[in-house]
């Protein structure tokens, strides 16, 4: 925590978040084939790819019962089978060309995938990476803004605005909405997860694309965590194309071509259903994907 206090004090008065990320309606809202890509940091070279450390045996992933601990450094977390398969690792190395774009650099960071996870074919991939919070923060601006914000939030007696929640610093898009806010602590730090979506215009909360979405610091400061974890939610409708169904307990998006369409409005709906949803009504559960996160421990390097 110290050391983050001495890096906000040397850059905040410099730095400033640049990712700024306008949502306005468009005249056709986009399929889900057509959603913009969120462009992430390179991550896969040949040099760099790193097989799975510790497989899950086959007699765990078929009993479906416990947890089986695996380690990708600097992290170790314990992995339900019936979560997911196993895990795919690699160590991104530094990335901070001039010409690069503030989401593409890195200081080098740890980036593992969840193999054959529970839920297949979503917008995003089931990752959790780890960064050196410092460098990271000293390097992009959109990390140090997201990082400031986690502090807040986790030194904070409550919830004020979803617009005060830290964001994943290489996502070119912007948080839509925020549920189901929650903090929670893993073996050797804290942070906090809540339910969201990622978009570049105002988009239709669906399963397509919703996230579990946890950020923290280790208990030393050393490290910052993020992870992105699909989930579905039974009243979402299964994509954001506009004839997708709307299950039972839905919300219906605005009609797009009414210029007073009230999207602000939306959002606040579907965040009260999606709040007073029971955790074991999404898939994966909240209470598996925070197992998960409540496993975790960083490994000093």
């Amino acid at each position: 925590r110290n050391i983050f206090l001495l890096v906000s004090m040397l850059i905040i008065l410099t730095l400033a978040c640049d990712v700024t990320i306008n949502l306005t309606p468009d005249s056709q809202a986009p399929t889900a084939a057509e959603t913009p890509v969120l462009v992430e940091p390179p991550t896969t070279t040949p040099e760099i790819f790193i097989s799975l450390t510790q497989a899950i045996p086959a007699t765990a992933i078929s009993t479906g019962v416990q947890p089986v601990e695996v380690t990708i450094d600097p992290l170790t977390i314990a992995l339900s089978p019936v979560l997911a398969g196993g895990v795919r690792g690699i160590q991104v190395p530094r990335a901070d060309a001039e010409d690069l774009p503030t989401w593409g650099k890195t200081p080098g960071h740890t980036e593992i995938k969840l193999e054959e996870y529970i839920l297949q074919g979503k917008f995003h991939e089931p990752k959790i990476y780890v960064y050196p919070a410092s460098e990271y923060a000293l390097m992009v601006p959109a990390a140090f803004e997201s990082m400031h914000r986690l502090r807040n939030v986790m030194n904070a007696s409550g919830l004020a605005s979803a617009d005060e929640l830290p964001v994943v610093p290489f996502f070119n898009a912007a948080q839509i909405f925020a549920s189901n806010f929650q903090e929670i602590s893993f073996q050797n730090g804290d942070g906090v997860r809540f339910l969201t979506e990622y978009a570049q215009y105002f988009a239709p909360v669906n399963n397509h694309e919703l996230v579990y979405h946890f950020q923290g610091f280790t208990d030393d400061g050393e490290y910052y965590i993020i992870a992105i974890l699909p989930v579905t939610a039974p009243m979402l409708a299964a994509t954001s194309d506009a004839g997708a169904t709307i299950p039972a307990g839905g919300i219906a998006f605005p009609d797009i071509n009414d210029p007073n369409a009230d999207y602000q409005g939306y959002y606040a709906s579907v965040t009260d259903v999606l709040n007073a949803t029971r955790p074991d009504a999404f898939a994966p559960t909240l209470s598996q994907l925070d197992a998960l996160i409540q496993s975790m421990k960083v490994n000093p390097q």
